[in-house]
């Protein structure tokens, strides 16, 4: 074991790794659908050997022990990624919708994987971003962005003001209530003829920066690009600084707080944790991630209705996080990829969707509970550790030897 662990803990084994898996994704997204398939759940399946073993476990302490080559190495690819699409505009959707998908459930993590407050409604918050950018783009000639922004405040507020009647509520009732909101939130759309009533809004102006479009067909050194290639870059940027932010509250004293809440109510109250300041802040960050992400696809497909973002749409994002691997910010982004590339490739099966998302969350919880790759023990100082603390802890342990002698 040792020797594994030598040769696993090693900067060569994290850019291997970080290679193999962009490999892995690129001909997931690249294979028909029977392949693409097979080689999830040959990817699925090998990811629990792994963790079965303990192997997991040490790749991600070598990813700790050697974080700048990782994140380096891994923006390379993801970048790289992109660009290996050339002019396939069916795979560059995939990879962008995924990319928004995964998005959504980071934010939806910090409800049901960190607070354990199962939310029903995350499509609705996606839908109140993506109506945000289709009035102001549509309705007032604004910029997209300046969309995104107030979509992101809209459901920042709205996060906040459905978190505090449910503060008093948890477990079934809690999920009931967010059923209700979701629900409300499709039927209210479609009676508002200003938002297009059920035929919804199209023509939603696409993003661009400094004149530059996000959505359009350009050549790179003689290779002709798909047309979402420079919006899918976009949305994998913000993808990046969404998991910083969900690594970084998961290592922080809030994660620790939102994991005591889930655990034991009583005793976080007792620990004197604000209870309801927690689950506000939960409700408040998984609102504006969703709104994020929503008022991303909105960019990529030109179009929002009612059926954009049902109650369907919200049971899709809880499997992927079930699937994943809930308060595990990785697993979460595997769990969105691999749901959305089966549901897009499956779509000559349409009718089956719903049957193929219950099948793989029933199997899921019988065989793997806790996800694809689950939580992880948290070990700060490995993960974010500055060169200050660094040297503290040094000096530390010198001291210690000094003191011993």
């Amino acid at each position: 074991m040792e020797t594994l662990k030598t040769k696993i803990d090693s900067p060569a084994a994290v850019l291997l790794t970080n290679i193999v898996l962009a490999v892995l994704i690129f001909f997931i997204l690249m294979s028909d659908w029977i392949l693409s398939i097979g080689l999830m759940i040959l990817f699925i399946a090998g990811a629990l050997i792994l963790d079965q073993n303990g192997i997991i476990n040490l790749i991600f302490d070598a990813y700790n022990h050697y974080k700048h080559i990782a994140i380096l190495s891994g923006i390379v690819l993801v970048i790289m990624l992109p660009f290996s699409l050339t002019g396939n505009n069916y795979i560059s959707h995939i990879a962008t919708v995924a990319v928004c998908y995964a998005i959504a459930c980071l934010g939806l993590n910090f409800q049901m994987g960190s607070t354990d407050m199962t939310n029903f409604a995350p499509a609705a918050f996606m839908g109140l971003g993506a109506y945000s950018v289709a009035v102001c783009t549509t309705k007032f000639g604004l910029s997209p962005w300046t969309g995104m922004i107030l979509g992101i405040l809209i459901t920042g507020v709205f996060g906040y003001l459905i978190g505090l009647p449910t503060l008093k509520t948890k477990g079934y009732y809690l999920s009931l209530v967010t059923m209700a909101i979701q629900i409300a939130f499709t039927q209210l759309i479609n009676t508002i003829d200003y938002l297009g009533g059920s035929d919804g809004i199209s023509g939603v102006t696409k993003y661009s920066i400094f004149g530059f479009k996000l959505y359009k067909k350009y050549t790179v050194f003689g290779v002709k690009l798909a047309p979402q290639i420079p919006f899918l870059v976009v949305c994998i940027f913000f993808l990046i600084i969404c998991a910083y932010i969900a690594i970084r509250v998961y290592h922080s004293k809030q994660g620790l707080a939102l994991n005591a809440i889930a655990q034991d109510e009583i005793a976080a109250n007792c620990l004197g944790i604000n209870i309801a300041n927690q689950k506000l802040f939960a409700f408040v960050i998984g609102s504006i991630f969703c709104g994020l992400a929503g008022s991303l696809l909105v960019g990529l497909e030109g179009y929002v209705g009612p059926d954009s973002y049902d109650f369907s749409k919200s049971l899709m994002l809880i499997c992927m996080v079930i699937l994943g691997g809930m308060d595990n910010s990785i697993g979460i982004i595997v769990g969105a990829f691999i749901l959305t590339i089966i549901s897009e490739k499956l779509r000559d099966f349409a009718d089956y969707q719903q049957l193929v998302y219950s099948l793989v969350l029933v199997i899921m919880l019988i065989i793997r509970p806790n996800g694809i790759i689950p939580r992880r023990v948290r070990k700060y100082f490995n993960t974010f550790r500055s060169s200050t603390v660094a040297k503290t802890i040094e000096a530390e342990k010198a001291q210690a030897i000094d003191f011993n002698k």
